[in-house]
């Protein structure tokens, strides 16, 4: 699924570091509390897997595609007037005629960058593409991926150290400096970083970021283009990194 920060393009980097960290710890519970698009989680093999995001809507269009991985009730096209409409029912969270799960889907398929009703909606300006039509088909692939995988929907604080033990705790929570996500933004201040830090006693945490705090020990590193400006075309250069605690 496109999805503003997804890690699908480094999955094939950071996958193996997790599975590593599994192998060597014997670790039977991996655990993701900003799954984002589950790119990353859908590739891990551990006895158990969760995967969980403060997003309603992006957990119900996961969930969703668990049950019905051909997406059955999403139309083979999106017309910009539909797009609209789906806009308007996210605005007033109303679901009288639509899913909450459709609402979400037609979000993320059709909206620009793939930003939630946030960039407005996609289009191919040579008129070639149907980049909603493309988005639908990633989704339909990657749902195959996504059985077994328990998906709630919570916020990261709920996950607390002393509920959990020698668990992989994967953490891709949105960077510092860039982009929020809508009605969900995070707050990168002591009360983030002392959580993590807590988890880490009695947990395995690795976390994706740019920059952390000096105690948090970097372990991998990888130089990409990455589009975080408003017109998606101009790719600042960045250095994604993996952090331990």
């Amino acid at each position: 699924m496109v999805y503003q920060g997804s890690k699908e393009k480094l999955a094939k980097d950071i996958v193996p570091v997790l599975q590593r960290i599994i192998k060597e710890n014997d670790i039977k519970t991996y655990i993701e509390p900003f799954c984002g698009s589950a790119a990353i989680v859908d590739k891990i093999i551990c006895p158990e897997r969760i995967a969980s995001d403060i997003n309603p809507y992006l957990i119900s269009l996961l969930k969703y595609a668990q049950s019905d991985p051909t997406l059955s009730i999403f139309p083979l096209d999106c017309p910009k007037e539909h797009y609209a409409e789906m806009r308007e029912c996210f605005k007033k969270d109303c679901f009288d005629e639509y899913s909450m799960a459709y609402v979400a889907g037609i979000g993320y398929f059709a909206s620009y960058g793939g930003r939630f009703f946030d960039g407005g909606y996609g289009k191919d300006p040579s008129g070639k593409r149907n980049i909603y039509a493309e988005r639908v088909k990633n989704m339909k692939e990657q749902a195959l991926h996504l059985k077994d995988i328990n998906f709630f929907c919570r916020d990261y604080k709920e996950y607390r150290s002393e509920d959990y033990e020698n668990c992989l705790f994967y953490i891709d929570w949105p960077y510092v400096g860039t982009k929020q996500y809508g009605r969900f933004p995070l707050r990168h201040d002591d009360e983030l970083y002392n959580w993590a830090r807590e988890l880490g006693k009695r947990n395995h945490v690795i976390i994706s970021e740019y920059t952390m705090p000096e105690d948090f020990k970097e372990i991998w590193h990888k130089e990409r283009k990455v589009c975080q400006r408003s017109d998606r075309v101009k790719a600042d250069s960045a250095v994604e990194k993996l952090f331990t605690i």
